[in-house]
């Protein structure tokens, strides 16, 4: 099975008057892992299509994916990201002697006990009340109790890298999360959007309930935009891109030349992943049972953007991908050899593209 490229084509918006396409960029969450494989991913993109995807029109982030957004944001480059990864020395630029341990900086594997009770019973008794106007993630994150974790860490990077206070003027960024009373989605940095420092916004992003406390913005408390979607793609419709890169750490490769119109061909691929990977233990087959809910969800998100007119380029992981990763996406001993295996399956997915 191979990396799954996927170029949706429509009649497309006509490109500025210097003739380069208006690009956007789309990171989705995944844990430790999933921001390992999107890394490898990132540095295969600008190898191949030879863009810098901190460049991008707009670089929206969910969850692991908002850390680097915001790191590309502030400055640093896909081959610093991945020396940083690999724990390598960085000489100069934005993370130059800044430190940041992996192994430990949200906890390690498994997260402490969480708090007792209900995360959200405002959420929850609203979501049962109308079902039909939440995502069942958010409506199951309503549930789960306050986590105990720390995102501190996150915090401290993203603050050494953009500040304080405030968003950039001009930023490119912009981070999905959802709030926690109302349960509707949030983009920190868009006009109209609660004001929020950008450390507190990719905290937020990242807060997975039951494994990290709600993280409160502004008076109010805000968990994980993958409790909505995990890459929230459909964000970038009327912005006025005639392009968008889509990295799906969650999501499965659909075709195994990415050439053919979604819709029937995700069933067939969906179907033809769980015939040749059938997972073993409860979690696996949970997290299994997710990443076809993610593929369904962005390939409905990517309809809603072809019909817009934008063409999109969506990356996920192979399933030589998966079985490096495993089923525990915050696992940090296995950091490194997704990193690798991402660099190499995102090249072979990305021949050609250009």
């Amino acid at each position: 099975m191979t990396t799954w490229v996927a170029q949706t084509r429509a009649s497309s918006s006509a490109p500025p008057a210097d003739g380069r396409p208006r690009r956007g960029l789309v990171l989705g969450g995944g844990g430790m892992l999933g921001a390992a494989w999107t890394v490898g991913a990132l540095c295969a993109v600008e190898e191949a299509v030879g863009w810098r995807p901190g460049d991008a029109e707009v670089v929206l982030g969910t969850s692991a994916g908002a850390i680097l957004a915001a790191m590309l944001a502030g400055g640093v480059g896909t081959g610093e990201l991945r020396d940083h990864q690999r724990g390598l020395p960085i000489p100069d630029g934005p993370l130059a002697g800044v430190a940041f341990d992996y192994e430990t900086a949200v906890g390690g594997a498994l997260p402490p006990r969480p708090r007792a009770g209900i995360g959200s019973p405002g959420l929850l008794r609203d979501a049962v009340r109308h079902p039909r106007e939440y995502p069942l993630l958010t409506m199951v994150s309503a549930m789960a109790p306050h986590g105990r974790g720390s995102l501190e860490p996150v915090g401290e990077l993203v603050r050494g890298l953009l500040g304080g206070d405030g968003w950039p003027a001009g930023s490119p960024l912009r981070v999905a999360a959802v709030d926690y009373r109302g349960g509707r989605r949030v983009v920190f940095g868009d006009p109209g959007a609660p004001a929020a420092a950008v450390a507190d916004a990719v905290m937020a992003s990242c807060a997975i309930p039951g494994w990290f406390a709600p993280v409160r913005v502004n008076g109010s408390a805000y968990v994980d935009g993958g409790c909505w979607s995990a890459t929230n793609a459909d964000l970038m419709l009327g912005r006025g891109l005639d392009e968008v890169f889509v990295l799906a750490p969650m999501a499965l490769r659909l075709h195994p030349r990415g050439r053919a119109e979604p819709g029937r061909g995700t069933v067939v691929a969906l179907r033809e992943w769980r015939a040749r990977d059938r997972p073993r233990g409860v979690l696996a087959q949970l997290v299994g049972r997710y990443r076809r809910a993610v593929t369904r969800q962005l390939m409905r998100e990517t309809r809603l953007l072809r019909a817009s007119g934008v063409r999109v380029h969506l990356l996920a992981p192979t399933l030589a991908d998966l079985t490096v990763m495993g089923p525990n996406m915050m696992d940090p001993a296995r950091r490194g050899a997704v990193l690798e295996s991402a660099l190499r399956t995102s090249r072979a997915a990305l021949d050609g593209v250009r």
